[in-house]
Formats: C-alpha cells, sequence, structure tokens
C-alpha cells in the first residue's frame, strides 16, 4: 500500500513540474515579428522609378514596434507604429524631380532593437505619357469610353487617325478625355489605335487601342411568323407552316397597312379589355403536347412581339399574344400595374418578368422573352433593352383547359373552357417564336429592324 502511494505522489509531482514548464514557456515564449517588402521578401534594397507614388510593406507582429525613417523630405511615412496583427505600412514618396537618383532607409524595430532594414532607391523623373486602360472593348452599339492622362507633360494632345468617321471626342479634362462612339452598322468589327503624346515633346507617346464588335445578325430559327393578310386572315411564314384559325374572327378584328412598319397589322377595336368567355375577336394557333412545335418550345425558345395599345396602361390583365392556362407563356399586362410582363411557367410555378414599364397610348412596343433551358434563367427586353431576368429551373409547362386544347392566341389567351380571355383593344405587328433562346445583342438587333 505505501509503495501505491509513493507511485501516486511521484505522478503529481511530475504533473505539477510539467505544469510550471508550460507555464514558463508560454510567459516567456519568443515574440513574432515579420517585415515584408513589396516584393514579398524580408529586407534587402527597394527600387522605384521617378513617378509619385505609394511604396507598401507588410507588417507581422505579436507586440507593439516602431519604423524609422532617414532620408530626404520628399520620403514620408504616414503610419511609424503598430501592435499585435498585420499592418500596411506606406512609403509615400513625390516625384523625382532632382536629376539625380535619391534613397531613403527604413528601419523597422522591435523592443526598441531594429530588426529589419530596407533601402529604397527612386530613379530621377524622366518625361512620360501614360494613356490608362491601354484597351477598350465595346460593343456594336453606339457606346462612350474614357481615357486617363498620367504625365509630367505641360500639354498632351491625341491623333485618331481614320477612327474620327466612327469615334469623337465627348468631352476632356486636365488628365481625361472621354470619346462617343457611334453604331457599328458596317457587318464587320472595327478597331483603331489612339495615338497620345506630349506636345512639347512628341517623342513622348502612349497608344490605346480600341476594338467595336460585330453587330449580332437577328434570329431567324422561326417556329411561328405570323403574317397579317389584307383579307383579314393570317399565314405562318415559318418553316413549321403552323395553321392559323382564322374562324374566330369577327367585325372588332381588320387588317390594315402600316406605313411605319410597312406591312399589314392586326387591329384589335373593341374598346372593353380584358373580357372573358369570348367565342370571337382573335386569332388562334393550335398546337399538340409532343408535336414539332411543342418540342422545340419545350427546349428553350424565344418570343418576340411588336405591338401598340390604343389606351394608356390600366390595371387589368391583358393579353395580345399569349397560351397561358395552368401553364404556358406570353406577354400580358400585369394586373396590379399594367406594365408590360413576360410569364413563363417553369419548374412547377410561374416566373414573372416585371419590366417596369407602363405602356403610353398609341406608342409601339419591342418585346422579347426568352427562356433558356440550359442555363435555367429567362430575360425579358424591351425595346432592345434588357428589363428582367429571372432564375428559371425545371421543365417548361404547357397550357391546358378543360377540354385539352392548346392554342397560342392573338388578341385574347385561351380559357380554361377553350373560350378567349384577357382581351386586347389596339394593334399586333408582329408575333413570333424562335426556336432557341436569343442572346442581348440578338434582341438588340431585332429591335433596330423596328426601331
Amino acid at each position: 500500500m505505501k509503495h501505491f502511494q509513493f507511485i501516486i505522489l511521484s505522478l503529481l509531482a511530475l504533473a505539477v513540474c510539467s505544469c510550471r514548464q508550460a507555464e514558463e514557456y508560454y510567459t516567456t515564449r519568443i515574440p513574432i515579428f515579420r517585415v515584408l517588402g513589396p516584393d514579398g521578401t524580408g529586407q534587402g534594397d527597394v527600387a522605384i522609378d521617378g513617378k509619385a507614388q505609394s511604396v507598401g510593406f507588410t507588417v507581422l507582429a505579436t507586440e507593439e514596434w516602431t519604423v524609422d525613417l532617414d532620408g530626404p523630405e520628399a520620403f514620408s511615412l504616414p503610419v511609424k507604429t503598430g501592435g499585435a496583427g498585420k499592418t500596411a505600412v506606406s512609403l509615400v514618396a513625390a516625384s523625382n524631380e532632382t536629376g539625380a537618383t535619391r534613397k531613403c532607409t527604413l528601419v523597422f524595430n522591435l523592443g526598441g532593437e531594429p530588426k529589419y532594414t530596407f533601402i529604397v532607391s527612386q530613379e530621377e523623373q524622366l518625361p512620360y505619357i501614360e494613356a490608362r486602360p491601354g484597351d477598350v472593348s465595346l460593343s456594336a452599339d453606339g457606346d462612350m469610353f474614357t481615357i486617363e492622362i498620367d504625365t509630367n507633360q505641360a500639354e498632351w494632345a491625341y491623333d485618331l487617325g481614320e477612327a474620327k468617321s466612327w469615334i469623337a471626342e465627348s468631352s476632356r479634362t486636365d488628365f481625361s478625355v472621354t470619346f462617343s462612339v457611334s453604331e457599328n452598322d458596317t457587318g464587320k468589327r472595327r478597331d483603331a489605335d489612339i495615338l497620345f503624346y506630349a506636345v512639347g515633346a512628341p517623342e513622348l507617346i502612349s497608344y490605346v487601342a480600341v476594338s467595336q464588335a460585330v453587330p449580332a445578325a437577328p434570329p431567324t430559327d422561326w417556329i411561328l411568323n405570323v403574317q397579317f393578310n389584307a383579307d383579314g386572315s393570317a399565314t405562318d411564314l415559318s418553316p413549321l407552316k403552323m395553321k392559323i384559325d382564322n374562324t374566330r374572327l369577327d367585325a372588332s378584328c381588320s387588317v390594315a397597312f402600316n406605313e411605319k412598319f410597312a406591312c399589314n397589322v392586326a387591329k384589335f377595336s373593341n374598346e372593353t379589355i380584358a373580357r372573358s368567355g369570348l367565342q370571337t375577336g382573335y386569332y388562334l394557333i393550335p398546337y399538340k403536347v409532343g408535336d414539332e412545335f411543342a418540342n422545340k418550345l419545350a427546349d428553350g425558345f424565344s418570343y418576340e412581339l411588336v405591338f401598340c395599345a390604343y389606351y394608356d396602361a390600366t390595371p387589368k390583365q391583358v393579353k395580345p399574344f399569349s397560351s397561358t392556362q395552368a401553364g404556358g407563356t406570353g406577354m400580358c399586362f400585369r394586373a396590379a400595374t399594367g406594365e408590360i410582363n413576360f410569364e413563363c411557367h417553369v419548374g412547377g410555378g410561374w416566373k414573372e418578368l416585371y419590366s417596369g414599364i407602363l405602356p403610353v397610348k398609341n406608342q409601339y412596343y419591342h418585346v422579347v422573352g426568352t427562356y433558356d433551358k440550359a442555363n435555367s434563367i429567362c430575360n425579358l427586353y424591351v425595346d432592345g433593352v434588357l428589363t428582367a431576368t429571372v432564375n428559371a429551373a425545371g421543365d417548361f409547362k404547357f397550357m391546358d383547359t378543360n377540354v385539352d386544347a392548346r392554342w397560342f392566341g392573338i388578341g385574347a389567351d385561351p380559357s380554361a373552357n377553350d373560350t378567349g380571355e384577357a382581351s386586347f383593344y389596339g394593334e399586333v405587328v408582329i408575333a413570333r417564336l424562335y426556336d432557341n433562346p436569343m442572346s442581348a445583342e440578338e434582341a438588340r438587333a431585332l429591335y433596330k429592324l423596328v426601331r
């Protein structure tokens, strides 16, 4: 028993000794102090050019530290001391106009003892001019861009060369110039090198490379392209040759030639909007789930509509060209606001794309809606501008009715009982569907055809 007690006492003594040693280690541990120069190394020579600039150093420490600067007044240190943690230290150097190289020394101290030394050498400032950015890429649409000029010369200028036919100065300051660029209607990419130079020393030059993209071609992969005929009927000009049912037209429907668009347009003249239970007063384009037309919609599509309403925006749901009933897609005027809204039933629910645009009486609007199944997104463009985008993961759901009939309506939307509803009062100029979700550039190209 006494032997066992001796062992226990020995173990306790060892534990107490170990704790004392650990406590002594933590109270006397070596502090951490590291200084990294602008190139990420510990110390040495740092060479900088003659421009006014800041040179960055990084201090990593567990205790308080200081830094001393020895050199001409052209060098300064806003931060000269710090504590535990990571601290950025910047050496500020004025432009070196002395005509010779000048130097300063930085000494970083811990506990009053020098630990890191850096010698910074600044070359004399030579004449220079620099234009930034050096490369500018522009869309095919008209655009603007600004070039910043960094120079120690009194005056500077530029030469556009042949690019002056499509690039022009918009505004200028002492250290920048803003250019406007015309729309690229050449059918090919445009490139230019703008030369910037010092007026008093023309041998000092800087170039900016400017490129403007090729205009996008309007898409033509139609799966529905409605042509309104002088006799009041309508025909599909797409390769699918979809049947357009003209039997539900009535006296409120007519076709007239429109000078602005140089084509026939459909007119819906019943002034009572958002009517329901309609047997007549609209065109319909029937389709079936599983046919070629429906399959092309299901894997992604684009929708195009050009219209004008004969009334100012009203908070009622009206649908000029759509196929929406418990599913489907089309444009409508939002019931709550009357704004232009594109809707698409995807992934088990409606994807609503509100444009924020309230149609004005007798004004024409160009609308493009896209469903991009591969990238799970729907977009809405009004007059060539992206106005709304939503995530749209999942499968497209077709519209449905109580009698298993599906169709796109022009002038009204299908109801659950295979009649028309949400009737339109105004003109439809273009009603088209495309096989693929188009890009923003393609949507813009379509708008340019009709604007």
